[in-house]
């Protein structure tokens, strides 16, 4: 048994902690991770629930307890949706108190997904509970240009990026970056590479600048300079401590690197600056468990790189992927390697943290 679960029988005669994983499988965004991260969890002797966000609902239970009403959710993350001809029972409401549940919610997105359910994480917090990520991270992580803030804040190195404040700002931002084509558009909200566009001249610029604001005139976009990369970088950071980095080539005739976009990607050591800064910006975001975004500096051990963003509710199938990948190239020191049982070993320093500050 792993040193999560030793430490939850170890608390002072206290029950252990349950594990809720509040997600949402979208076909668009398949749910991958959660249910890994439950198998995981089992191993480690764990109790852990897998809950769907679409149609789950709160009832007061006695005292502190929660009741979460969800519909069951098979073990590849799938959920059992009632339609016009297929019906479908809620499973046995799960029992939460905030003095032995720990909150992995995973389906709050500024792009789809209900507003209930981001009331129902402020609830939850109201209610005592410890949530990862908790709604402020996802409400920063989910909007790029509050991301940016949250770097210039705290003087984290970006790529030069201003937002173009209205249909036809978008000649005075590229001004502020110099001209200097080709640049790197981006809405707001977005994710997986959907949503950012390569800009090569200032007609086209124009041009999708007003195409965005025709579909939606309250849309925020940024425009920001073109770094030139082979690749870029995502960190996994848990409770202050990297867990895993991987290096995402930029696709063939793409200048994208995600791996949704079909990027693969391959365990990638990191710098002690790179990890310091890394660290850094999932501190300035107060994330519990993210993803760091960056592109490596020329001179990678005396120069920041490029911090792109930070995920709130990073995948993990991806770097898992690379993991198991280097396994079979006699990579000795990854034989055993589990970035999800890292993080999960790793909740002890999250938990210890929550608990003093309550």
């Amino acid at each position: 048994m792993g040193k999560f679960a030793e430490f939850l029988k170890e608390q002072n005669g206290e029950e252990p902690y349950k594990l809720v994983i509040i997600s949402h499988d979208d076909p668009l965004d398949p749910n991958e991770t959660a249910p890994l991260v439950r198998s995981n969890a089992e191993k480690l002797g764990i109790e852990v629930y897998l809950a769907e966000l679409m149609g789950c609902y709160l009832e007061d239970g006695g005292g502190d307890d929660k009741l979460l009403y969800t519909y069951p959710v098979d073990s590849e993350g799938k959920a059992k949706l009632p339609t016009m001809k297929v019906t479908s029972e809620y499973t046995k409401p799960i029992v939460m108190n905030p003095k032995n549940t720990l909150i992995m919610m995973r389906g709050l997105n500024a792009r789809d997904g209900c507003q209930s359910w981001w009331v129902m994480g402020r609830t939850l917090e109201h209610a005592g509970f410890k949530l990862i990520n908790s709604v402020r991270c996802n409400e920063i992580c989910n909007n790029k240009w509050y991301n940016q803030m949250m770097f210039q804040r705290h003087n984290i190195k970006t790529p030069e990026t201003y937002l173009i404040r209205h249909s036809e700002g978008g000649l005075d931002a590229a001004e502020k970056l110099g001209n200097k084509y080709p640049m790197i558009l981006k809405t707001s909200v977005g994710s997986q590479g959907v949503g950012v566009m390569w800009v090569e001249s200032p007609k086209a610029l124009v041009g999708i600048v007003q195409l965005l604001y025709r579909e939606n005139k309250y849309v925020d976009i940024l425009l920001q300079e073109y770094v030139k990369t082979d690749y870029d970088v995502r960190v996994i950071v848990a409770s202050g401590e990297i867990m895993g980095a991987m290096k995402r080539p930029i696709i063939d005739g793409d200048f994208r690197s995600n791996v949704s976009q079909g990027s693969e990607p391959i365990i990638h050591e990191i710098t002690e600056l790179e990890a310091k800064e890394s660290l850094r910006a999932a501190k300035s975001v107060d994330g519990d468990i993210v993803g760091v975004d960056f592109i490596p500096a020329k001179n990678r051990d005396k120069d920041s790189p490029f911090f792109i963003e930070v995920n709130s509710t990073p995948g993990l199938t991806g770097i898992e992927g690379a993991v198991k990948k280097q396994k079979t190239s006699n990579n000795v020191s990854l034989k055993n390697k589990s970035i999800t049982k890292d993080i999960l070993n790793n909740m002890k320093t999250i938990l210890s943290k929550y608990k003093k500050q309550r």
